[in-house]
């Protein structure tokens, strides 16, 4: 297969899944901007919210799928039956496990419960057995080519959220976002059942109670899916802490953070992500096979494709970030000095979009050759900074919320350079001088778009020209570089497929 149709294939599948739940994620949050603006009640969902999800990434998604996916396709090669029955203890444990949790921590914060956070948490945590299970069947369902239900269930969920926020607009705050909790929960719901709906052909009921609980592959899993736990936790502590700290900072702080860093996520999944999981595949394989001089090139092509990209957008979201929050949340009860404290958020986190993304590559080869310890490590490490710049941050300096992006974007900088050390002898791509040509470049698109944007005062025109300005700039200055990236692209092909 050409790269060009891989790379076209793996962005068709990339929007029909990811993007539905994306952009229906950006409507969730445009609702609630709108409906309640920045409300300490927000907050104090947001917060709920972030530490009812705290263990999704364990269990719900992320490595617990990575591992699983392999194992069982090599176990269905063998023996589907067994397979299957794998797949069925293992929900069944989760859940177990899940529900255990669920239940201790529901009795812990009895003791809070007059607290708004604990009594909102209180709603919202019994969605984590869904998440989970949620999950698991996904992957079941990836694993026979049906991937349909997987970026639509979430987009369900979304659009339970969206009528809970609409239906309670005009409701007391407080009481209303109590109300929307359980909203999310029955979302939650719907997102898991629409899944567990489609293994009803494949799965009998008699296998979820036949056999040993504990199927020989789940200590096989076990060991695949520790390491990948660890740093994939590392990242949501990080995230709890973020919510945490900004509440300290500002009493809306979550709020601002949490709507910035929607925007950061849209900005790394369509233009980091997209990039990335194209060509992941390839360099993963390439180096399976021993073919390191291969591997070199396309991680080569591939670091310099994503400097390419996420250089100019963070500067693009530098100037241009307030006019989007404006023209996206900037009615209703969401107020200018929020859509300010929004964009100040917004404008931290961009800086560290080009080490988030490298990390992906980095971690890549270092997966590829089997080391999975050196990635979880430096994300822990992570952790570490991230607590130790906010308290720095907020505490000793006063930055407000800006403080946990600011932290954020400094941590994946961190996180960067220490994979950087660990991956010796693969070059990135671009040399100083064409990287200072882009940070130059990129420069003057932003002073070109800035001098438009001040002559503009209508939402939707402060946002549109001066970002066609600046796309135009840009694409003007390295049209021919971009051209040459397209070349390159087409030899590696040639050399894949030979």
């Amino acid at each position: 297969m050409q790269l060009g149709k891989y790379f076209g294939s793996g962005l068709r599948r990339f929007f029909s899944g990811m993007m539905l739940s994306r952009v229906s994620g950006l409507g969730r949050d445009l609702v609630m901007a709108y409906s309640f603006g920045d409300h300490a009640a927000v907050a104090a969902f947001i917060v709920a919210f972030r530490f009812a999800n705290v263990l999704r990434r364990f269990f719900g998604e992320g490595p617990l799928q990575s591992a699983f996916i392999p194992q069982f396709e090599g176990m269905r090669n063998e023996n589907q039956e067994e397979a299957y029955s794998f797949f069925q203890k293992l929900s069944v444990l989760i859940g177990g496990l899940v529900l255990a949790i669920i239940i201790v921590l529901e009795l812990g914060m009895q003791f809070w419960k007059g607290l708004e956070i604990i009594q909102l948490t209180g709603w919202m945590l019994p969605s984590l057995l869904f998440i989970s299970l949620y999950g698991l069947n996904v992957s079941f369902l990836q694993c026979h080519s049906r991937f349909f239900i997987s970026s639509m269930a979430p987009f369900l969920c979304n659009m339970m959220w969206i009528i809970g926020a609409l239906s309670l607009r005009d409701q007391e705050i407080h009481g209303a976002m109590i109300g929307l909790a359980k909203w999310v929960l029955c979302g939650f719901v719907i997102q898991w059942g629409i899944t567990a709906w489609q293994l009803r052909g494949a799965l009998s009921w008699k296998g979820w109670f036949q056999g040993k609980l504990f199927h020989p592959g789940v200590k096989q899993l076990a060991k695949a899916f520790s390491l990948g736990a660890l740093g994939v936790g590392a990242v949501q502590i990080n995230a709890f802490f973020d919510a945490i700290f900004a509440r300290c900072a500002h009493i809306s702080g979550p709020v601002y953070l949490w709507y910035a860093n929607r925007f950061q996520q849209l900005a790394l999944a369509i233009f980091g992500i997209a990039a990335v999981s194209t060509l992941v595949p390839v360099l993963s394989r390439a180096i399976k096979k021993g073919q390191i001089e291969r591997g070199k090139e396309i991680f080569s092509f591939g670091c310099r494709r994503v400097m390419m990209l996420m250089i100019p957008i963070t500067f693009a979201i530098c100037i241009l970030g307030f006019s989007a929050i404006d023209l996206v949340f900037g009615r209703g009860s969401f107020s200018l000095y929020a859509t300010k404290q929004t964009a100040w958020c917004l404008s931290a986190y961009s800086l560290g979009l080009v080490p988030a993304t490298l990390v992906m590559y980095f971690a890549a080869v270092l997966y590829a050759k089997g080391n999975f310890r050196t990635a979880t490590l430096f994300s822990v490490m992570t952790v570490g900074i991230n607590l130790g710049l906010n308290s720095l941050f907020i505490f000793g300096m006063g930055l407000g919320p800006i403080s946990a992006a600011l932290a954020t974007s400094i941590g994946a900088w961190c996180n960067f350079i220490g994979l950087r050390s660990a991956v010796k002898g693969w070059s990135i791509g671009m040399k100083g001088k064409e990287l200072t040509g882009v940070l130059l470049g990129s420069g003057g698109a932003s002073l070109a778009a800035f001098l438009v944007q001040g002559q503009l005062s209508h939402k939707v025109l402060a946002f549109a020209i001066p970002g066609a300005v600046f796309v135009g700039v840009y694409a003007l200055l390295f049209w021919k570089r971009l051209f040459d990236d397209r070349s390159a692209e087409a030899s590696i092909s040639v050399v894949e497929d030979h």
